[in-house]
């Protein structure tokens, strides 16, 4: 098969792939010994991308995510119709449970956080678009692998030990019995999540949802109103997509 590949694109978007993952920036150096590419060819590569305002440097020669990606990432949200979609829903979801509202999709082997509704109280969780969380941890990354076709979630699953498997596999069979999932003290100690799934007009789940907050605030009382809130807010987007009935799942899919 013919590589079509460009080796200094690459290169480039390794760069922007750790800056990415930096929060206090890197240095020239740090980018030449974590990339393995010669310094004079990161330099010219932060140079050009510098000059585009990919990416920024301050005074002390650490460089940074540009703010042009701010622009392409409100481009993105312009143009995507799940987040279009999603945009009333969750706004009505924080204004009910005055609690933060995530949304998620998978991303490669990770659960990536693509909008926020922040709790307007003193106490909340974090929350950052942007944020990756693994597959195998929190509300929305387990409805995600939940209602995931099998062959993506078995090949997801292979890295777990056996035990861990068969526990998580259950867990994953139960969540698409109820169809949401209530996780306790996963991704944040003493924090609760609720997170339902969202489907595409072909029925497949293509993102997921979830109230978030303390596990202080998340009595049985609340747990129970907050369940359905979740499950209405995740139709309301479903049916924004073109998704029509809620039906037992098959492979990933509502059949």
């Amino acid at each position: 098969m013919t590589d079509y590949t460009v080796a200094v694109l690459e290169d480039a978007i390794q760069l922007l792939g750790l800056l990415e993952t930096s929060s206090d920036g890197l240095t020239l150096a740090e980018l030449t010994q974590s990339s393995g590419l010669v310094k004079n060819k990161v330099f010219r590569l932060l140079f050009t991308l510098e000059k585009n305002h990919l990416v920024e440097r301050d005074e002390a020669g650490r460089y940074r995510l540009g703010l042009r990606f701010l622009a392409f990432g409100q481009h993105i949200h312009d143009q995507s119709s799940l987040l279009k979609a999603s945009d009333p829903a969750l706004d009505w979801l924080v204004a009910e449970t005055h609690e933060t509202i995530f949304l998620g999709v998978v991303s490669g082997t990770d659960a990536l956080c693509i909008a926020v509704r922040e709790s307007p109280r003193s106490i909340r969780l974090f929350a950052q678009v942007g944020r990756r969380v693994p597959m195998y941890f929190g509300g929305i990354p387990k409805v995600l692998l939940a209602f995931m076709p099998d062959a993506e979630r078995e090949s997801l699953l292979a890295g777990a030990a056996s035990p861990e498997r068969e526990t998580l596999t259950q867990r994953l069979a139960q969540i698409c019995v109820d169809g949401y999932a209530v996780v306790v003290d996963e991704l944040d100690t003493g924090a609760h999540s609720i997170a339902a799934p969202i489907h595409d007009y072909r029925g497949r789940v293509i993102a997921a949802l979830s109230i978030a907050g303390p596990s202080h605030r998340f009595s049985d009382e609340c747990v129970a109103r907050y369940i359905p809130l979740a499950l209405e807010a995740a139709d309301q987007i479903s049916a924004s997509l073109g998704f029509k009935t809620r039906q037992p799942y098959t492979n990933g899919i509502v059949k």
